[in-house]
């Protein structure tokens, strides 16, 4: 349990949900079709690790660890909700990439 919370802790204390400043500005810096390939490949590379990780909260949120209903119920919309954000911010990074055509 404590390490649960511990990993999700980090997690949220990146800014790992949506693109960051950094990444907009690597994408807006991007001309030549090189630079654009590379930044492509990056944002793609973001997106399959943001669906990773979407599936295993997913696979998280259907595991049962005993303990209380109350609990249970609780982590299951806690691992639901992160997958969905996971696979939005996936979402959103294919698309940026895919703009770098």
């Amino acid at each position: 349990m404590k390490k649960l919370l511990l990993s999700i802790l980090l997690v949220s204390s990146f800014q790992l949900f949506a693109i960051e400043d950094i990444e907009r500005v690597l994408i807006e810096k991007a001309e030549t079709p090189e630079q654009k390939q590379v930044v492509r490949e990056y944002l793609l590379k973001i997106a399959n690790e943001h669906e990773a990780l979407a599936k295993r909260y997913k696979k998280m949120s259907n595991a049962t660890k005993g303990g209380k209903a109350v609990y249970q119920s609780n982590r299951k919309e806690e691992m639901e909700e992160l997958a969905t954000k996971f696979e939005e911010d996936a979402k959103l990074y294919r698309a940026e990439a895919n703009k770098l055509k």
